[in-house]
């Protein structure tokens, strides 16, 4: 099981025989991916029609979702704290998204090597 970001997902939407496009697949054909708020959003307001926001939102819908609640938001003051103190941040979706998968124990699929730079987050990277 694991969390993709956006990243991910993107590069799956518009390049489905990519790389990240052929994982993302593999993990969905196997029922093994959890969708988070973040992404979720991400994805559907780049949609550049109804149809396309309609095909999308029907198709995610179906994936198993993870919903935040107090302790993710603790996780995430946490996190981002830290990071601070070293003088790196994460916008808000990625501090979001990493606080869901470390709050449940689950490797974040990503594009982007930002997520590397937290510390206890297992980050598959998937190079372009």
């Amino acid at each position: 099981m694991v969390i993709a970001d956006t990243s991910v997902w993107l590069d799956y939407i518009s390049r489905p025989e990519s790389p990240s496009g052929r994982t993302l697949d593999s993990y969905l054909t196997d029922d093994d991916i959890q969708m988070v708020g973040p992404v979720l959003t991400e994805i559907l307001q780049g949609c550049v029609s109804q149809s396309d926001y309609d095909f999308w939102s029907s198709r995610l819908a179906e994936v198993s979702f993870i919903d935040t609640d107090k302790d993710t938001w603790l996780i995430a003051s946490e996190v981002n704290y830290r990071l601070m103190r070293r003088g790196n941040m994460l916008g808000f979706a990625d501090l979001i998204i990493t606080s869901l998968a470390l709050q449940h124990s689950l490797p974040l699929l990503t594009l982007d090597s930002d997520f590397e730079r937290v510390d206890g987050l297992e980050v598959h990277l998937i190079e372009r």
